[in-house]
Parts: structure tokens; sequence; C-alpha cells
């Protein structure tokens, strides 16, 4: 019994409530490059909000069989300003980490974002970001807010995979699919860059990125 009641306590902690906004204005359309890996089907409808982390996680074999790498030369980013959930802060850290489908386990890098409403925004990196083959697009709600925004933007059905692929955590540790309507929606955030497929690829590619820039 005692045993029972430790799980249940930790199931308890690690709750948090997701709350959804479904919105008629569509969100802006298609990423508008082939090159952006990305989850979404290019239509945001849903707000998910009271989210101290959200995120993508990514395994670049659902784009590429074989891949073993990625580098990430920028993320688009989409945030949603609803009249309803006035934003307190328009800032916020995106991290990208190396993680799998079970979470995000070292962080590589973190930048500051002025987020805008309904509007692809690019996160550029001066020198492309070696990402392991599964990494995650997590957006920090923690560091500038006190209530948890400014909100990202979701589409209104499951992807391509069949596997969920956008997440929420209360704790930056333990990471929920994110639902609305009870549909796993996926987050606006994309990435783009080179996918590496074998370990030579992967430090050739990364010398020659070198010279050119």
């Amino acid at each position: 019994m005692k045993k029972v009641l430790i799980v249940l306590a930790l199931v308890t902690a690690f709750a948090f409530a997701t709350d959804s906004y479904f919105v008629e204005d569509q969100g802006p359309g298609g990423s508008g490059s082939d090159d952006l890996l990305q989850y979404d089907n290019g239509t945001g409808h849903w707000i998910c909000y009271n989210i101290p982390y959200y995120g993508v996680w990514f395994d670049v074999v659902d784009f590429m069989p074989g891949a073993i790498g990625f580098d990430c030369d920028y993320a688009e980013l989409v945030f949603y300003h609803h009249t309803s959930l006035p934003w307190d802060t328009d800032q916020i850290s995106i991290e990208l980490w190396n993680g799998d489908g079970a979470g995000a386990t070292t962080i590589i890098r973190a930048d500051d974002v002025t987020a805008t409403h309904n509007t692809p925004q690019n996160l550029n990196y001066a020198t492309p970001v070696a990402l392991d083959r599964n990494f995650w697009l997590i957006a920090n709600t923690t560091v500038y807010s006190t209530d948890m925004l400014p909100t990202g933007f979701y589409d209104e059905f499951a992807n391509f995979t069949g596997v969920a692929h956008t997440f929420a955590s209360d704790d930056g540790v333990l990471w929920d699919p994110i639902t609305a309507a009870s549909i796993e929606v996926n987050l606006m955030f994309r990435v783009e860059g080179t996918i590496i497929t074998n370990a030579l690829e992967n430090g050739s590619w990364g010398a020659i990125k070198g010279l050119f820039r």
C-alpha cells in the first residue's frame, strides 16, 4: 500500500492543467520552404496554455530513412496572441536539446526570442548547431513570464507519423503529449538545416561549412 501511495503522489506532483482555445482565423499557411522539417500541417487552429515548457521532438529518420544527425541552421516559430489571454511578456527562451521520445536530456543551446502574433519568425544560428538524430526544440516560458506565456500555435490534426511529437511539461523533465479536443495536435515549430546520413558526411560537411562561412 505504501508503494502505491508513493506512485500516486508522484503522478499528482507532475500533473498540470493544459487548456486550449480554438480559433477560426487560420494560421499563416504553409511553411514556404520545402527544406523545413515540420510535423504540423501548416495551418494553425489551437492555442494551448498553462504550460511552463512546450516543444517538438524531432526524429530525422521521419524525414530521411537512415539519418543519424542534423545540423540546424535556423528554427521557424509561430506564436499566437489571443485577446482572451493577454501576454505578460513577448520574450521567451527557445532551446535546442538532444533527447528521444522519452524526453529532452542534454541542452545544446538557448536563445532569447521576441514572439510575434501569428507570423512565422526565424531564429537564425550563425553557426549550424550539430544535433543528434533525435532532438527537441523547446519553448521555456519560465525565464521571463509569470503566466507561462507567450503561447505557441498548433494545428488541428495528428501528424503524418502516427506518433505524438508535440509535448508539454511542468518541470522540463517529464513530458506528456499535447492534445486539444482529444487530438494530438502539432506545435508550429520547425527546423531547417542539413540531415546527416553517415559519420563521414557529418565530419566532411562540417568542415566544408566552416570554409565558406
